[in-house]
């Protein structure tokens, strides 16, 4: 199977619907993708892999009390999180794309939210002997997954009212991106424009996704703010879960045509 040399046309950029630390890491994985995708032997699964196996590193050194731990946390977790956007990136240059690259790439992503939850509220347990951290890493894990059980249960039960709605879907997202590339590059023409464009691409910081639990564990190992950051993810996901149970029960029943929107979590 011959290789596409890497190009922004092969690769995958920050949508305008994607976690706010996606406009930083995957330029990243675009610079580092024409050198690995040199390699024969580098396939997107090991990449995964290897990706994943730097996440649990860096969250073991989150209460592995050595010197510098905290560093180490702060370093391994973005490098991390780039190996993850650069996977699919390689399947897509190389042509490896499968099935069971993409649900390993999934079922992997939510694996890690429940090693940081658990090493955050184990850390701050020992560092504190307070119970109430281990209580906080449960709601923080909780109320993540109980966000993606809230969109795959709309999205199969619009599916199971509609079987044409997933392509329903799909030329919807061509839509709004196109329409928010226009409206993107006019808001650029002006001051103004620009202050509310920054706005449109900052916000999705507080819908608190896997990227954010990353950079916000980071900031927090380099500022020994373990058990804040613990309440920050706590806090932020029993809030947005909250929003999610109200807002698509409301569209279910009152505004079906916003769940052919592309739908956060």
């Amino acid at each position: 199977m011959s290789e596409t040399k890497p190009t922004k046309n092969n690769v995958i950029e920050p949508s305008y619907f994607s976690n706010w630390a996606d406009l930083f890491f995957p330029p990243i994985a675009n610079r580092i993708l024409p050198f690995i995708s040199g390699f024969k032997w580098i396939t997107p699964n090991i990449v995964t892999l290897f990706s994943f196996f730097l996440y649990v590193l860096g969250c073991l050194f989150i209460f592995i009390d050595v010197p510098g731990h905290l560093i180490f946390t702060a370093i391994l977790l973005p490098a991390a999180y780039i190996g993850d956007c650069l996977d699919g990136q390689l399947a897509r240059t190389k042509k490896l794309s499968s099935d069971i690259g993409n649900y390993l790439d999934k079922v992997v992503d939510v694996l890690k939210i429940y090693i940081i939850t658990i090493c955050l509220a184990y850390s701050a347990y020992l560092s504190t002997n307070d119970v109430t951290y281990i209580f906080l890493g449960f709601t923080a894990c909780f109320f993540f997954n109980f966000r993606y059980y809230l969109k795959l249960e709309t999205i199969f039960s619009q599916f199971n009212q509609d079987p044409q709605y997933l392509v329903k879907c799909s030329k919807r997202r061509q839509e709004l991106y196109r329409s928010k590339r226009a409206e993107y590059e006019q808001l650029s023409s002006n001051l103004s424009g620009k202050i509310k464009l920054f706005w449109f691409k900052h916000r999705s910081i507080f819908w608190v996704d896997e990227a954010e639990f990353v950079v916000f564990t980071s900031i927090g190992a380099l500022l020994n703010q373990i058990e804040l950051v613990l309440w920050v993810l706590a806090i932020s996901q029993f809030l947005i879960a909250s929003w999610r149970l109200f807002e698509r029960g409301y569209q279910t029943h009152k505004a079906k045509d916003q769940l052919l929107d592309p739908m956060r979590k």
